[in-house]
């Protein structure tokens, strides 16, 4: 029985390192614009195994069924939305579109409309499978609903959302645009920063510490979208982005990225009202025409070669 365990175990350990490196390829490139990561999603793949069969002692896994049918794991729902629900999303926006030519425009709408129903309706089979989930194998688990994998779905679930429609959304005096912006897709991107805002808010300290450092890029993303919308609308930023901010300063304390990232946003809301032209923040910040991950790198190398000792302290508290 022993030499049984040893060999389920090994399968299940590589089945699962083969999905992470898919999984993570998938969620930080999103609006990627070069297919990254998998080329086609495998018909029914086999993925990780129940969480709390993965906890039992060797003798128990070699005996039981690692995939019961009824209910999946967290690590399974995360790689379930990259394997799906991103690829969908991708392979949209890599299509090219006229959009100050209205009938590609309004086919483009049409789709992409279509693709945010289906990641709602993916948000609610989530929900439900969280607290199946939750039901099932984490009674005794204090925060079950806090489990990292639930958290980094639930908020790369919401970069998606942001990613997709962002670039139909206003952008401040400045940016030149081709097309008027859409109230659908400025509805559905402020609700995904919203709902991020609320999950990153429950998260304590030493779970922001040791968070997933993918997470950091979805939360930079919904700080940008919030900051390029309200300058767009001569608002003043929400409150919700304080609650990002804040996130990241935490996170900061262990991970370089978060720190870059924070910066960054610091920089933007110091010089919020001065006006893109002569503003020290790169003008691609403020275009949502480029996805977050088409300038991530530009933003932080700029960040970097600023001397931001002098710049007033963000919100962190």
């Amino acid at each position: 029985m022993t030499g049984i365990a040893h060999n389920t175990i090994e399968h299940e350990e590589l089945l699962r390192a083969y999905w992470m490196t898919e999984m993570l390829d998938s969620i930080s490139t999103i609006g990627s614009k070069h297919q990254l990561g998998f080329l086609e999603a495998p018909i029914n793949p086999l993925l990780p195994c129940s969480d709390w069969v993965w906890s039992q002692p060797d003798s128990i896994i070699g005996q039981y069924p690692l995939r019961p049918s009824h209910y999946s794991s967290a690590y399974s729902m995360c790689v379930m939305l990259a394997l799906n629900e991103l690829q969908t999303v991708q392979k949209f926006l890599r299509k090219p579109v006229a959009m100050d030519v209205f009938e590609e425009r309004d086919a483009w709408q049409s789709e992409a409309q279509k693709i945010d129903e289906s990641l709602t309706n993916w948000r609610g089979e989530f929900v439900a499978g969280v607290y199946r989930l939750i039901n099932a194998e984490k009674t005794d688990t204090e925060r079950p609903e806090m489990d990292p994998f639930f958290v980094l779905t639930n908020c790369v679930l919401n970069t998606a959302v942001i990613t997709l429609l962002q670039g139909r959304a206003p952008c401040p005096p400045g940016v030149d645009t081709v097309a008027d912006s859409w109230a659908f897709a400025s509805n559905r991107c402020v609700y995904a920063c919203e709902n991020m805002a609320f999950k990153v808010r429950q998260m304590t300290e030493s779970e922001l510490l040791s968070c997933n450092p993918h997470l950091l890029f979805s939360i930079f993303v919904a700080a940008r979208f919030y900051i390029v919308h309200s300058k767009a609308l001569d608002a003043d930023v929400p409150v919700n982005l304080h609650s990002l901010a804040f996130a990241l300063h935490v996170s900061g304390k262990r991970w370089q990225l978060a720190r870059s990232f924070e910066s960054i946003i610091r920089i933007a809301v110091a010089d919020y009202r001065t006006p893109i032209a002569t503003s020290k923040v790169p003008r691609e910040f403020y275009d949502l025409a480029y996805s977050t991950f088409g300038i991530v790198d530009q933003l932080i190398n700029w960040a970097e070669g600023l001397d931001t000792q002098d710049n007033p302290a963000f919100g962190t508290s």
